[in-house]
């Protein structure tokens, strides 16, 4: 899970020091060449902005399955599927629902579908319902929190799920990976992250998109990789057990994230709420209730915007955003955000997504440092190398370098530049008699400083700067089994990496899809 923490990770180096042993969003109509041809594309967009509409439902009519859309409104439906003469109904919370027929849709370009905004009321609602004036936007979610055993399955049930993970830096996809998984949950009395199981259907490592080893790592929490101001637990399992446990109303009675903690105890003691309106679709109307982090926790460096979408006669919450702020800085840093959004089948609640995204800082690798120091005992040598080439206006200048044998003081006597390669330089040392004569074996007696370099691009040896990214996982419910349809086997190990998983075939694998991001 995520927590936030009080002191930054970052160490400012001023100085070197190194042993011998060095440890070092406007779209138009296009043709889709660079996706498979094999599925038909799609654009959910406002009808009035524009903009691509996140998180909607596309579902295949006939068939109860299909797709959520993603950030960017982009969703894909296999052609297989239109040969089918079906409908797409396409819901989303605030706008109304629309029915597109399949054999509509154009199979060489993006098709680009508008939504209507919902009709929007707050005033005559209010007027008309007394029982808005009796409840305060506080109690109304504490009475949705106290519905959520009645609204929610206690009874076992399963969902075949779309799955991915990746980073983004400036707004370009790294490091994709995609999997579809079928989730058996034992109900909402049960602990999700003990009780339920997952089966891994298929595992995809998407090389279509750009891909960066060095953003595969663990997160360390302090230099390495690690979110500014807060930390992820070690112990919270794989990526999509990670995921699943930011999923607060799911674990209502179990710790989610910072500030929400337990939903159940903490929610409502953290924060303070305000209705915001009330909007009235198919379905039903809405309380849309905005919060934030009450006064007490307010001073503590950290801001909270959310929402929640709650059922007015069910109490139901349908969707919960969460968005935490670190507000040290003039301007306030987002920490994270996570989304989950539930849908009604059959008169309960079940899953329809779940989002998650961080920010979070690594070294930069272009950073100027010594990449290897060797000596040569015979010619009384060091030769220090360096990752980029160096600024020759300095690198010559005795007093920047400080050697030391034995913790004592050894004169550079002669800095000298490598005519062939500007990234390396040699320090003549002075023979001092009466030290101990210094060996390649136990060359780690020797130490040495160096200061007020910089490379050819300015950058200070040894001064660290940090690189930021965005690291999203997501989880798209394609269709929900009220009860268990088979025995669940092959079920994966929630603290091994997905892509060491173990793949569960199945007969019905080839009826669900990968809903893929779009090619820019």
């Amino acid at each position: 899970m995520s927590n936030v923490k009080n002191s930054s990770s970052k160490n400012n180096w001023k100085k070197i020091y190194s042993s011998l042993t060095f440890i070092l969003i406007l779209f138009s109509h296009f043709t889709v060449y660079s996706q498979s041809s094999d599925f038909i594309y799609g654009k959910l967009i406002d009808s009035d902005s524009g903009e691509g509409i996140p998180f909607a439902t596309i579902t295949v009519k006939d068939l109860g399955k299909g797709v959520i859309s993603n950030a960017q409104g982009d969703f894909s439906i296999p052609k297989t599927i239109q040969n089918m003469n079906d409908t797409l109904i396409i819901s989303c919370l605030g706008y109304t629902s629309k029915y597109v027929n399949l054999k509509n849709l154009k199979k060489q370009e993006l098709n680009t579908i508008a939504l209507k905004v919902a009709i929007i009321s707050l005033d005559e609602v209010m007027i008309k319902a007394k029982k808005v004036k009796s409840l305060s936007p506080k109690k109304i979610v504490k009475r949705s929190i106290e519905q959520i055993p009645k609204n929610y399955s206690q009874s076992p049930f399963s969902y075949v799920a779309y799955y991915r993970d990746y980073q983004t830096k400036s707004d370009n996809y790294i490091n994709l990976n995609e999997s579809l998984i079928e989730v058996f949950d034992d109900g909402f009395n049960t602990c999700d992250r003990m009780d339920t199981k997952i089966r891994l259907l298929e595992y995809k490592v998407n090389h279509e998109f750009e891909r960066d080893s060095t953003l595969e790592i663990n997160y360390d929490n302090f230099d390495s990789k690690f979110i500014p101001n807060a930390r992820i637990d070690p112990s919270g399992g794989n990526e999509l057990t990670m995921l699943m446990i930011h999923d607060a109303i799911r674990n209502y009675e179990q710790p989610a994230y910072s500030f929400m903690y337990i939903m159940k105890e903490d929610f409502l003691k953290n924060h303070k709420f305000k209705l915001a309106k009330i909007i009235k679709m198919e379905g039903g109307s809405f309380y849309v209730i905005d919060f934030k982090l009450s006064n007490p926790l307010s001073v503590d460096n950290y801001q909270v915007f959310g929402q929640l979408f709650i059922n007015r006669d069910t109490y139901a919450i349908h969707k919960l955003f969460y968005s935490l702020f670190n507000t040290q800085k003039k301007e306030k840093q987002l920490i994270f955000n996570a989304q989950v959004e539930y849908a009604k089948h059959q008169d309960l609640m079940y899953l329809n997504y779940i989002s998650f995204s961080n920010v979070f800082e690594m070294p930069n690798p272009k950073d100027f440092a010594i990449t290897e120091i060797l000596y040569d005992s015979k010619k009384n040598l060091l030769f220090v190398t360096f990752n980029n080439p160096y600024s020759p206006d300095v690198v010559s200048k005795l007093s920047n370098y400080k050697v030391k044998v034995d913790n004592k003081k050894v004169d550079v006597k002669e800095v000298v530049k490598d005519s062939l390669n500007n990234k390396k330089i040699s320090l003549m040392l002075d023979d001092v008699s009466d030290f101990p004569k210094i060996t390649n074996d136990d060359s780690n007696r020797l130490k040495i400083y160096i200061k007020n370099l910089n490379d050819t691009e300015g950058r200070i040896l040894g001064e660290r700067t940090y690189l930021n990214y965005k690291q999203y996982r997501e989880m798209f419910v394609q269709q929900v089994h009220i009860s268990w349809k088979e025995k669940p086997i092959f079920i994966i190990d929630k603290f091994l990496p997905l892509k060491d998983n173990k793949i569960s075939k199945s007969t019905e694998t080839q009826e669900y899809w990968m809903n893929t991001p779009l090619m820019k």
